[in-house]
């Protein structure tokens, strides 16, 4: 039951996340992607600290957590955000949004190599229909598309926006061994934000008011920013990188929904059928019978590697 709470939370952190991807797009058709990052995480920050104080879960960072937080800003604040907005000037949005449904499994990979996490042959088989369902997806049931893309430099560096976030998600495992994921989070924004300054401080500029473009931005820092990363991290903490990791395959069924509600676009049948997969894939992922009469199935664990 427990760890039920932590999947709803790593299921708002998608829906938030999806939110954000809308948001963000809107928001770049007014300012810069430094301007926006820059907004951003000002919010976030301030946002986490309100949450801190009120909960009075404010404390300093032990000595043990500094590297991993400084992690978490270099790789989720600076490079991820550098290398995820470069992709969108180089590179077309079928590919951007295929590479960053590689997502979950880069998470998995890194927490092999760093976590020592293991699967099992039902996880396996989850995250792979999983992975099926958001390809789906992504190319509305035409598959063939995936094999006529023509990659550029900018798939390059979306994935390297990719890994580098799975790191950050590394990181703020560690982290959260010695401080509470509220302060994690708001201390690796900060930190964060003074190592991207010296990168994209000839860039920023303060935008005329607008309502809309306060609204994207609001959306994008609390949302998609402070309550999704906390919840992330949170779930990270409590079940692992790679049981949180999984649902983030649900990001791109999210962003197909609110697309249909709030941009009027149409839902295809092949997409039905990628949710329904994902779904199922999940489902597999966690299902009961990973476990026999409290006995782990250690023969069925395999690295994924």
């Amino acid at each position: 039951m427990k760890n039920n709470i932590y999947i709803l939370m790593m299921l708002l952190a998608s829906l938030f996340w999806a939110a954000s991807y809308i948001t963000s797009g809107l928001a770049l058709n007014y300012i810069n992607s430094s301007t926006l990052i820059l907004f951003r995480w000002m919010i976030a920050i301030v946002v986490l600290a309100i949450i801190g104080i009120a909960n009075r879960s404010t404390e300093k960072i032990p000595r043990k957590a500094l590297l991993p937080i400084i992690g978490m800003g270099l790789f989720n604040v600076v490079i991820a955000n550098l290398f995820m907005f470069e992709a969108y000037k180089t590179t077309t949005a079928i590919n951007i949004s295929f590479i960053s449904g590689l997502n979950p499994i880069m998470i998995s990979v890194w927490a092999v190599i760093f976590l020592k996490e293991k699967y099992n042959l039902y996880q396996v088989i989850g995250a792979i229909l999983a992975l099926i369902g958001v390809i789906i997806i992504l190319f509305k049931g035409d598959i063939q598309t995936l094999f006529s893309l023509r990659y550029k430099i900018g798939d390059l560096y979306m994935f390297i926006a990719v890994a580098s976030h799975g790191l950050y998600a590394m990181c703020s495992k560690i982290a959260s061994k010695y401080v509470n994921p509220i302060n994690a989070i708001m201390y690796s924004g900060i930190l964060g934000l003074l190592l991207f300054l010296p990168f994209g401080y000839s860039e920023i500029e303060i935008p005329a008011f607008n309502y809309k473009l306060t609204l994207y931005i609001l959306v994008t820092a609390i949302l998609g920013t402070a309550i999704s990363q906390y919840f992330f991290v949170t779930s990270i903490k409590n079940i692992g990188a790679s049981a949180s990791g999984i649902i983030m395959n649900f990001i791109p069924v999210f962003t197909m929904l609110l697309s249909l509600l709030f941009l009027g676009n149409k839902i295809e049948y092949p997409q039905i059928v990628g949710w329904i997969i994902i779904t199922i894939g999940i489902v597999v992922f966690y299902n009961k019978k990973n476990k026999v009469k409290g006995k782990k199935l250690s023969k069925e664990k395999i690295n994924l590697l």
